[in-house]
């Protein structure tokens, strides 16, 4: 498994930290029909989302991934679709999910867990392309 080079990592991280603020951008969308506790839930993921970002960039020479390159254009593509359209979704718990989702990712990179890189990154793409919008 082949480490990230620092602009892998960079692009990683810069992924994060558009995911974290697509995260905050459904969350204030949303604002009115959030409980209490979904609100909190939000905000919290998505804080973990962009320490995830930041820990990216500061483990860089360390992280591996299986299929490097095709890892990033899987992660690439999904972060565009889900910055781009997050904030119009109409199911509250979509987001939620997809949400927990990005932090499973997020962690599994920086723990350095190729296997449930690859996994997380398929239940990313799974629960983003579910029809609950």
């Amino acid at each position: 498994m082949p480490n990230l080079t620092s602009e892998q990592a960079s692009q990683l991280a810069d992924n994060f930290y558009y995911l974290g603020m697509a995260i905050g951008e459904f969350r204030y969308a949303n604002w009115d029909r959030l409980s209490l506790e979904e609100n909190k839930e939000l905000s919290e993921m998505q804080n973990s989302i962009l320490r995830c970002g930041e820990d990216i960039l500061a483990y860089a020479t360390k992280l591996i991934m299986d299929e490097v390159a095709t890892s990033l254009v899987q992660i690439n593509t999904i972060s565009q679709e889900i910055k781009g359209s997050i904030k119009t979704l109409k199911n509250i718990q979509k987001g939620l999910n997809v949400a927990a989702v990005i932090l499973i990712l997020g962690v599994a990179i920086v723990n350095r867990k190729p296997d449930e890189i690859s996994s997380s990154l398929k239940d990313l793409v799974d629960t983003w392309n579910t029809p609950l919008d």
